[in-house]
Formats: structure tokens, sequence, C-alpha cells
């Protein structure tokens, strides 16, 4: 009698055995912490540094493996774009640097994950009511990201590659070589996941990506001199090097003018003031860059042997 009543229990605790493996696919939104725009004061580092209007697309897809009901481990590919300008700051240095970048990415991660509440079966009856759990974990992993920094003359026109440009004078004799644009990731987060059936879940996760790089925006340490970048790699690399004093802007009575397909960009007051002369700092090479995905996903689990999308007692 005692095993007759215990046996439906005990096959509905296994049943997540059943249920192991696992596909997703997810869309969202990415963002980037690095040394361009940010807040309207100097030397802000952190959240408080985020641009929300540079939000941008995110997609990802992979395969989960759950070891027990707590524990999984997930990998995934990852395709975010991010941006900065200094457009978006008002404070005065960070202003007259005049950069802007864009990169797209291109993540290759696994994660581990653990449950804070447990995945149930859909359907699970507990004291006469239907359980409807929302699975709750926190996750942490390592990766590679590939990354590609691209700027514009004047705030329009085609992206250029920036990276063979060698902006802060990387390459050239006594400097450092140009850097990589691959770097390690250490992905860490939250995710939460609703059943649809026992099979389909809608999920929505966060996650933080620690760089080691700080070349993601292509900005990192000091001003070197221009023409001597521009006599290497060309005038393309000269401009981008100190767009602020650069031939290609036009000089008004209030500041600078930039033309672009937004209303136009009028840096009033801020002179150069040697902001920008060899040496003087154009970036914080103290702290490395870090990129933030955001998906809503779809997963599906993959049930071994002949069981369906439900269970009942």
């Amino acid at each position: 009698m005692f095993l007759f009543f215990l046996a439906p229990g005990i096959l509905l605790a296994q049943q997540w055995k059943k249920q192991r493996k696992e596909i997703f696919v997810g869309i969202g939104a990415s963002n980037f912490l690095g040394d361009l725009g940010g807040a309207d004061q100097i030397g802000t580092y952190g959240f408080k540094d985020l641009e929300p209007s540079q939000t941008r697309f995110s997609f990802g897809a992979g395969y989960r493996y759950r070891f027990t009901p707590a524990l999984s481990a997930k990998a995934g590919v990852y395709y975010g774009r991010v941006s900065a300008s200094d457009i978006m700051t008002q404070e005065p240095a960070r202003r007259n640097r005049r950069l802007e970048f864009r990169s797209d990415l291109i993540e290759v991660s696994a994660h581990f994950e653990y449950a804070l509440i447990e995945e149930h079966i859909k359907g699970r009856y507990v004291r006469g009511k239907t359980r409807f759990p929302v699975n709750t974990y926190l996750f942490g992993g390592f990766g590679i990201c590939y990354f590609n920094p691209m700027s514009r003359i004047n705030f329009q026109g085609d992206w250029i590659a920036l990276q063979p440009l060698g902006t802060e004078g990387q390459g050239l004799p006594g400097m450092p070589a140009k850097y990589s644009r691959v770097t390690l990731v250490v992905p860490v987060g939250i995710g939460f996941k609703f059943p649809i059936t026992n099979q389909w879940h809608i999920g929505l996760e966060y996650g933080v990506r620690k760089t080691f790089t700080d070349y993601m925006d292509d900005v990192s340490g000091s001003y070197y001199d221009r023409g001597k970048i521009g006599q290497a790699n060309g005038p393309e690399a000269e401009y981008f090097a100190d767009p602020a004093s650069s031939p290609y802007f036009v000089p008004a009575s209030s500041g600078y003018v930039y033309t672009d397909k937004t209303p136009a960009f009028v840096a009033k007051g801020y002179e150069n003031s040697g902001w920008t002369n060899p040496g003087q700092l154009r970036g914080n090479s103290s702290k490395n860059d870090f990129y933030m995905l955001g998906n809503v996903s779809v997963s599906y689990k993959l049930i071994k042997g002949t069981a369906k999308s439900r269970v009942k007692l």
C-alpha cells in the first residue's frame, strides 16, 4: 500500500531526467559601458555612466543541459551591437573629444546556472493547488567575444574600422602593437523561466559581460602625435586620432558645428585648450570595458523516450 501511494511521487520526482536537454532562441537588447559618452561629469564609472538611448538589438541561441534539478550548463552564441558617443554628454572635456563608435559583437560562451527556485513540471498539484512556479536562476561563466569598433567622419557618412588605423599610435616605433579584436569575457547575471507546457518555456535573462580589453570602443590611453599617425596610416587615421583638432571640422563663432542627419550639434563655448595634445589622457586605461545583454527567449525541451508534454497525478 505504501509503495502504491509513493510510486507516482517518485516517478514525478524523476521526470526532470527525461527533460535534461533543451534548445532556446531569443531576442533582446544590448548596451555598453566604457570610455565614451556617459554622465555629465568627469571620472564617473559604473551604471551611472550608462546611456539608455544607446541601447541596441541583440540575438541569442543555444543549448542547455541539466545535471541536477538545480544545476544546469548552457552553451550559446550571441550577437549584439553596442555604441556610444561624446555627443551624449555635457561634460566639457568628454564632449570636446568628439569621439563616437559602434561595434557588432559576436560572443560564444558557456554558462553554469544555479536555480534559486527550481523548475517544476507544469500541472503539478501540491495540497490541492496547481503550481506555476517561475524558475529563477543565477548564472556565471566564460566565453570569447569578437568586436570591431567603427566610427564616422563628422558623425556622418560611412562607418570606418578603427583598429587598423592605430588611433593611439599602436604599431608605430616604440609603441604597443595594435590591439586584438578578440577578448575573453566573463558573463554573470540572472534569469527567469515560465512554463507554457512541459516542453515550451518563456524566459527572461539579463547579464553583464566583463571583458579583458579596454579597446572595445577604440579608446583607452593617451593622445599620440596625430601628424605621425597620419604619415604612417593615412588621413583617416589622423582624423580619428583627434577629431577635436581635425581640419575636417567647420569652425563657427560659437564653437564647432557638426552636420549630421539629426539636428546640428554645436559645442558651444568649448575650446580645445590643449586637452587633446600628445600625452594628454584620451581614455581611462585602468578600467576595462563592459557590455550588457538582455533577452526574451523561447525554449523547447527535447524530452527523452515517449514522455509527453503533461504529467498528471
